[in-house]
């Protein structure tokens, strides 16, 4: 569990506050987004069990896309949260709020602890409509050029960081431009998703901290990593997993649970998954309380969600939220050179490197 409260050092109640009846976790996705359906799926189980204290009742409020600059704003000011509400904390509306937010009276630096979990890796996402699926895996930064070049590709952002990323990585390639490489805003993943699926957009900016098929085979992974130096075992890390899977969450050898930077986290939940799920995203970034939050409100939430991470009921729950695995049998050496062929491009120029390491992370 990640804080940046520094305990009862800013005030706040010694003890749950006697008007707050509710414990509101605002998260940065829409309804239906992973840590969406993670917080619902915490909070039935907190409600049915009497986890909170007295007659506390839990909800959700969906913030997505630019609102998270308005979330980031009233956790980390403390307004008009008392202390005991919650947030999804997640490096988008970090970013956002760090980038187009002058009046935030924070430095992004300051939540270095919790942005770091997921800063430094991002990737593009195809459509398998795109290409066949057979041949994903074998897509060089060339090849990608090319089939920009056959047809056009346009790619959702819904976020400051996502734009900015792919605006940089595009105006510094030699091949892709505004003609055959577009970029289409939308609201947020959902919206997202269903272009993908109708087939009028062909991929996605994401993190790998939820770059999740739930629901269908309409996400596969290609690589385009931001810091390639801060995340040195990464690739040898993906060239470990066995041909049979897909990288997972519940086996050692298949995470990067050494690496303090970046985590793989593609898998679909299968049971034996959840609870270590479960239990990755309550530690980094799933619940973090704003500046001011006192110690003893601040335990009552470590017991609570550490309860429901260890939960073999919300385990159960969250295993079959989502659908069998289904994507991203990566394997050996071809994905490193893919990787390699992919950033070797962004890199190159030491101006993009910059202006992404500098301004964004």
């Amino acid at each position: 569990m990640e804080t940046e409260s520094g305990g009862s050092e800013s005030g706040g109640e010694a003890s749950w506050p006697p008007s707050r009846s509710i414990v509101d976790m605002m998260v940065d996705t829409d309804p239906g987004g992973l840590i969406d359906i993670l917080a619902r799926t915490w909070f039935n189980y907190m409600d049915d069990s009497d986890v909170y204290p007295g007659d506390i009742t839990t909800t959700v409020t969906n913030r997505p896309g630019a609102q998270g600059v308005v979330l980031m704003n009233e956790l980390a000011n403390n307004t008009p949260t008392d202390g005991g509400g919650l947030g999804g904390m997640r490096i988008n509306s970090a970013i956002v709020n760090q980038i187009g937010a002058s009046q935030a009276n924070y430095d992004l630096s300051e939540l270095r602890a919790t942005v770091r979990f997921s800063a430094d890796t991002r990737a593009l996402q195809f459509n398998p409509r795109t290409t066949p699926v057979e041949d994903h895996f074998e897509m060089t930064w060339e090849d990608f050029q090319n089939l920009a070049e056959e047809r056009t590709l346009r790619f959702p952002y819904s976020n400051a960081a996502q734009l900015v990323f792919a605006t940089y990585l595009r105006a510094n390639d030699p091949v892709l431009n505004e003609d055959n490489w577009q970029f289409v805003g939308v609201s947020g993943g959902s919206e997202a998703r269903a272009a993908i699926q109708r087939g009028d957009l062909d991929g996605y900016f994401g993190s790998y901290v939820s770059n999740i098929s739930t629901r269908n085979d309409s996400y596969y992974t290609q690589f385009c990593m931001v810091n390639p130096e801060a995340t040195p075992d990464f690739y040898e890390a993906i060239s470990q997993v066995l041909p049979e899977t897909s990288p997972t969450a519940s086996r050692e050898e298949k995470t990067l649970a050494n690496n303090e930077d970046a985590i793989i986290m593609n898998t679909s939940y299968p049971q034996e998954a959840a609870a270590k799920v479960s239990e990755i995203v309550n530690d980094h970034h799933m619940a973090w309380l704003p500046p001011g939050t006192s110690d003893e409100i601040y335990d009552i939430h470590v017991e609570a969600f550490q309860a429901a991470a260890d939960s073999e009921e919300v385990a159960e729950q969250v295993a079959t939220t989502f659908s069998e695995p289904d994507h991203n049998p990566l394997v050996g050496q071809p994905v490193q050179d893919i990787a390699s062929n992919k950033f070797q491009t962004l890199y190159e120029d030491d101006e993009i490197r910059t202006l992404i390491e500098e301004n964004l992370f």
